[in-house]
């Protein structure tokens, strides 16, 4: 990766780097433990399955409800006083709440304090809102499309490693591992990250005054009185969506694979094992992460190829065709490998639409456009898993893949319509 980022000469991608392990890092160690936070359930007492779901989607809901109010106010505050505050304070919020968590003893504790964390965290948000901020114009999609490769390698490696450490240490001591790791993260960002502009070149220009006398309200409808932001902002609600619907009912999926011994069997002809359940759910969401890896890795090229717009658009369509295949797995392993095929293009549409809301985003106002950015994932984060509770419950969780699949397919004929390709921004033309 250092060939691919720091060159003499270009700060930017310097930045970039530790902006990467920053998010690779704190995400990493969020996906030590929320992939198992059914289990985490169970081991507080509730032993129902539709009572686990529901407790599920309830801490899930309640994570999105607070990060939806907070996050335009933290990415107005980051226009304000700096982004690189804001990445720090998401990073240290985060670790600690994650650390407390650990302790909890009873559900509503896990519930209340997923609330508060929503409340102080946002990673994702406040690092793409310096990434862009500091990345010239035309490198902005592969910039971003690089750090999301950073949240995709994260949810690959760490729901697997964080299985095996479950199943061997614990689940509480997950938290405590998780809670470090964040740490650790906003350490390596506070010495290594700087924040500073750039201009065509990639060059350091000097830091714009902020604008400290205007007003939150101000600076956030600076930023919705663009209509292609409103649609991007929409757009991005529902490729989240399409995440946060499945994902708290997926372990359930792999519980109903395991035997009364609560064991995943695995019969590959290079590999047969006998998995416990929260390893086999690492397993899963590692191969996810793979493949959406993959394709984050090659949003760029395509969409300078074939036009950003049209490349959200297109793995749009292709994942919402793709999941209501996944109702229709018989086994563990082909509800994994259903699933990769649904990740390698369900990884483009995010870092895509970023791409676009960055293009599009008024100068100096990328901490408010990606804060609203961030208002849309909680948002689908708390409607989601009580979207996809209230569907399993009524038609049962094979419903759950084929309603976000028709939802994708809409979402895919909307970015068509009302979605736009900023000039010079994408198709870039090669000599030769």
């Amino acid at each position: 990766m250092s060939r691919v980022f720091a060159r003499p000469g270009e700060p930017w991608k310097v930045n970039l780097l530790f902006i990467w392990i920053g998010v690779f890092v704190g995400l990493m160690g969020a996906n030590f433990v929320f992939p198992f936070i059914p289990f985490y359930i169970k081991e507080l007492g509730v032993h129902d399955e539709g009572e686990i779901a529901f407790y599920t989607s309830l801490t899930a809901s309640a994570t999105g409800l607070s990060l939806t109010i907070t996050a335009p106010i933290w990415g107005a505050m980051a226009d304000r006083y700096g982004r690189k505050p804001m990445f720090l304070r998401a990073l240290i919020g985060a670790g600690v709440l994650i650390g407390i968590m650990g302790l909890a003893s009873a559900v509503w504790q896990l519930v209340l304090l997923r609330f508060l964390m929503g409340a102080f965290a946002g990673t994702m948000g406040a690092a793409a809102a310096l990434v862009a901020s500091s990345t010239p114009r035309p490198r902005v999609g592969y910039a971003l499309g690089m750090l999301q490769t950073g949240q995709f390698t994260a949810n690959m490696l760490g729901p697997v490693i964080g299985g095996f450490v479950s199943a061997a240490l614990g689940i509480r001591e997950s938290f405590i591992f998780c809670a470090a790791l964040y740490l650790l993260a906003a350490g390596l960002a506070y010495v290594f990250v700087r924040e500073q502009p750039a201009d065509e070149e990639g060059a350091p220009e000097p830091e714009p005054a902020k604008p400290q006398n205007e007003s939150f309200f101000a600076s956030l409808r600076s930023v919705v009185s663009e209509r292609q932001v409103v649609a991007m902002l929409l757009l991005l609600f529902a490729l989240w969506l399409s995440t946060t619907f499945v994902r708290p009912v997926m372990p359930i999926s792999i519980d109903n694979f395991a035997d009364e011994g609560d064991r995943v069997h695995v019969n590959l002809p290079f590999w047969k094992a006998n998995l416990k359940e929260e390893a086999a759910t690492g397993l899963v969401f590692s191969v996810i992460g793979l493949t959406s890896t993959i394709a984050a890795f090659a949003v760029a090229p395509m969409g300078e190829r074939l036009g950003y717009r049209n490349t959200v658009a297109g793995a749009a369509l292709l994942t919402g065709v793709l999941y209501p295949t996944v109702a229709l797995a018989g086994g563990a392993v082909s509800f994994a490998l259903l699933l990769g095929a649904v990740g390698l293009f369900q990884g483009a549409m995010v870092p895509g639409t970023n791409a676009l809301i960055a293009a599009s985003t008024p100068d100096g106002k990328q901490g408010s456009a990606f804060g609203l950015a961030a208002s849309m994932q909680s948002l689908a984060l708390m409607l989601g898993p009580l979207g996809g509770g209230v569907t399993t419950g009524i038609a049962g969780i094979g419903a759950v893949y084929v309603v976000i699949g028709v939802i994708l397919m809409f979402a895919a004929v909307g970015c068509v319509l009302f979605v736009r390709e900023p000039k010079g921004f994408g198709r870039v033309v090669r000599a030769g």
